[in-house]
């Protein structure tokens, strides 16, 4: 990994430490409580992000999966698997802090909502993604069976965005359109935690690839010495 890439993640990791360390604050002090949910709404400030990165991940399988479908390059099923482990893991975020604010809100854990659900199915999804790439033995057809998962999986995240405008919901609706219907101390510590989730789906995805891409070039490496060791062992028979 050559160091300009090194110093974006060490830039962004270090953006994303100073970024989770202010926004508890930001969530739990400076918004204001919110009349009828009360202290559970807080959890608001930590879902939504993650949805975002979550998104964000997703969609970057999504680009990353037609790229290795055209091109046929490694270095693009690097990126779509690497995104979807990121995106898997603020998608289970997404998935544990729902039931916390559902709870004392709806007074259930879980519920059969079309939001919820379709946020499940599209975790199940990913989740088949990558055991697909794990317990595969053939690497270039798995690739293009992930790739196509991808493409199609990341359909599921448009549905769960817009499914509380398409069905009814027990879901709030926050976000309207481009606009974000919150007071102004809540609407700034939502953009801060957004950012900072944002800022740490990349530091990790980053990181990610460069241990991916790393472990590439080290298989390379034993694939090409064992090559020349088998030639060697030839060249001393003959």
């Amino acid at each position: 990994m050559g160091k300009r890439p090194y110093l974006l993640t060490s830039v962004l990791g270090g953006l994303a430490l100073i970024g989770m360390l202010v926004a508890p604050y930001m969530a739990l002090v400076f918004a204001s409580m919110e009349r009828k949910m009360g202290l559970a709404q807080k959890i608001f400030y930590f879902h939504v992000p993650s949805a975002f990165a979550m998104y964000a991940g997703f969609f970057l399988v999504f680009i990353f999966s037609v790229l290795y479908l055209w091109k046929r390059e490694k270095r693009f099923d690097i990126w779509a698997s690497c995104s979807a482990e990121v995106g898997l893991l603020f998608c289970t975020l997404v998935l544990l802090t729902g039931p916390l604010w559902a709870k004392p809100v709806w007074g259930a854990w879980w519920v059969w909502d079309y939001q919820l659900t379709l946020t499940l199915v599209l975790w199940l999804i990913y989740v088949a993604y990558l055991m697909l790439k794990n317990y595969s033995e053939e690497s270039l057809q798995s690739a293009k069976f992930r790739a196509v998962l991808g493409i199609i999986g990341f359909l599921d995240a448009p549905l769960i965005h817009y499914s509380t405008r398409l069905w009814r919901s027990h879901h709030p609706q926050v976000i309207r359109g481009d606009k974000v219907g919150l007071p102004p101390d809540m609407k700034m510590a939502f953009y801060f935690c957004t950012l900072t989730f944002i800022i740490l789906f990349f530091a990790i995805l980053f990181k990610r690839v460069s241990i991916e891409k790393a472990r590439d070039e080290l298989e390379s490496l034993k694939a090409e010495v064992k090559d020349r060791k088998t030639l060697l062992g030839q060249m001393g028979e003959s």
